[in-house]
């Protein structure tokens, strides 16, 4: 479907979690000389004006990115969130005025011999993606990002991939579980970031359990429910990182001990667990 538009969800409580998590995998994969592949299945626009229409429709960012970014308290914790480091220099150490996205996170912490490859299937998203996101090495790809993300994969790449579908086609958990294990058929070392929302009917329940059953190494699960369930939307978010780099757990668990607190209520609750083990 290309109904979905993350415009209208920039910078809320869910991104917030997603993002942190996404800029720490990229932050301690960037400390090797090698270069990095990045791949997004999902890229969306990249950057979110946030006097945008969309993005102000239901001001999402209100519960969410605006609620742990404040300019008045200095930036100077990347070790602890390189996420708000990378909000913070959007917005030239300002006032919230621009909501990255991943591919906006992306493209200000990787360095110029790293390579980021964005998919979306959105004709007018991909437009904006197009005129908001500029870098060395950028691979900007019209199509479905399930189909056509695996293809550029290479064994022996470092290789770090988000997958993040709205899912509002229900097929989409099956898919991707699929997607993932195509891209570890080509490349087992991939790290592998999967988001999902926590709805009040369980659909994520299959796609954690088909994402267990991978076996992979150090499969690392991250969920924040920020309330308690009840129809309709979502009450909550989940990411799965499949080859968690080694000690990030750590760090990542510091961040979003951090925000989730600021994003909580009474009936809050974040979950941290190692689905597979470490090996």
């Amino acid at each position: 479907m290309l109904s979905y538009q993350h415009a209208y969800h920039a910078g809320s409580a869910a991104d917030v979690l997603k993002h942190t998590l996404w800029a720490h995998l990229i932050t301690q994969l960037t400390q090797k000389p090698a270069a990095l592949h990045v791949y997004e299945t999902h890229a969306g626009r990249g950057l979110y004006p946030l006097h945008g229409q969309e993005v102000q429709k239901l001001k999402e960012f209100q519960t969410g990115l605006a609620r742990v970014y404040n300019p008045a308290i200095p930036q100077t914790l990347p070790a602890e969130n390189p996420y708000l480091l990378t909000v913070a220099a959007h917005n030239g150490h300002g006032p919230l005025s621009l909501i990255p996205g991943s591919p906006g996170v992306a493209a200000h912490l990787l360095r110029e011999q790293d390579h980021l490859y964005l998919a979306e299937a959105h004709p007018g998203e991909f437009e904006h993606l197009k005129t908001g996101i500029h870098r060395a090495n950028l691979h900007l790809h019209l199509a479905d990002g399930h189909g056509t993300i695996p293809k550029f994969i290479r064994r022996g790449q470092r290789t770090l991939v988000l997958i993040d579908p709205s899912y509002e086609v229900k097929t989409e958990y099956e898919q991707t579980v699929e997607t993932v294990h195509t891209i570890l058929a080509i490349n087992p070392q991939a790290t592998i970031m999967v988001w999902y929302p926590l709805l009040p009917t369980k659909p994520h329940r299959m796609l954690v359990e088909g994402l267990k059953q991978l076996a992979v190494s150090a499969t690392w699960l991250a969920e924040f429910a920020w309330r308690i369930p009840n129809p309709p939307g979502a009450h909550g978010t989940g990411n799965i990182i499949l080859n968690m780099p080694y000690g990030l757990e750590k760090s990542a668990t510091v961040s979003l001990k951090t925000v989730a607190p600021q994003l909580a209520n009474p009936t809050s609750k974040l979950t941290t667990v190692f689905l597979n083990p470490r090996r």
